[in-house]
This record gives C-alpha cells, sequence and structure tokens, in this order.
C-alpha cells in the first residue's frame, strides 16, 4: 500500500495544529486506501523522520507549504535522508497553484470583497527562491 506523508510546518497555537488535522482527514477521506500520516518540519513532532520509521512499502511526502523555501528545499530532504526509508517520492510544495489562487479568491468574494486593491501577508523564508 502506498502511503502519504503531509509535512506541514508545525505551530505552537493549537488553532494550527487543528487545521492541518482537518487537511489531513479530508485527504484521507478523498484516499480511503492509502495510509494518511501527518509530519512537521520545524516547531512540533513527529518531524518526516519519525513518521517515515514508522511505516512501510513506498511512501509519498508532501510538504504543505505555499512556496519552496528553505524548509522544503533543506529540512524536508534532510529528514526524509535521514530516515533510510527506502521508497520516498518527494512532491512539490503546493503552491502557487491555480486552485490556491481560486480558494483564494473565493474566500474573498464570500468576504464580501468588491475588486478593490487587497493585500496579502504571510511568513517570508530565508531562501531568497521561495
Amino acid at each position: 500500500m502506498t502511503g502519504l506523508v503531509l509535512v506541514a510546518h508545525g505551530t505552537k497555537d493549537p488553532a494550527g495544529n487543528l487545521a492541518i488535522r482537518d487537511i489531513s482527514e479530508a485527504v484521507q477521506g478523498r484516499l480511503p486506501g492509502v495510509d494518511v500520516r501527518t509530519a512537521f518540519a520545524d516547531v512540533r513532532s513527529p518531524d518526516v523522520t519519525e513518521v517515515l520509521a514508522s511505516v512501510t512499502g513506498e511512501v509519498i511526502v508532501v510538504p504543505a507549504f505555499l512556496a519552496a523555501g528553505y524548509h522544503v528545499r533543506v529540512d524536508v530532504p534532510a529528514q526524509v535522508l535521514a530516515s533510510g526509508h527506502p521508497a520516498v517520492s518527494v512532491a512539490d510544495a503546493f503552491g502557487p497553484h491555480p486552485l490556491l489562487v481560486a480558494a483564494v479568491h473565493q474566500r474573498l468574494v464570500e468576504a464580501g470583497w468588491g475588486g478593490e486593491p487587497v493585500v496579502f501577508a504571510a511568513a517570508g523564508s530565508s531562501d531568497p527562491r521561495a
């Protein structure tokens, strides 16, 4: 059976942890034959190495990040390598993807947006390619 490890940044905020749990459960609901697990690149555990040590077979690691910054380019691959797991593929980060743009647009419209300028704010990365 193929497994999927969804990798989030990790946060001390319980709301953030609930959000990634909800995403993992939604993915599991769409992929009933796939073992979906959650790992964290930073801040909390389990990290990718720990999760990969607990699974066998082919595994796809999916970084749940909007940009391919330091965690996606350095931490996640290092944790995969440290696991020694023999059958791992690492997917690209989530964004920027047209589906994410569509979701942002939908949320803006739902919030009453009328076409005026919008300021988006996000946490940055130490990786200038992000």
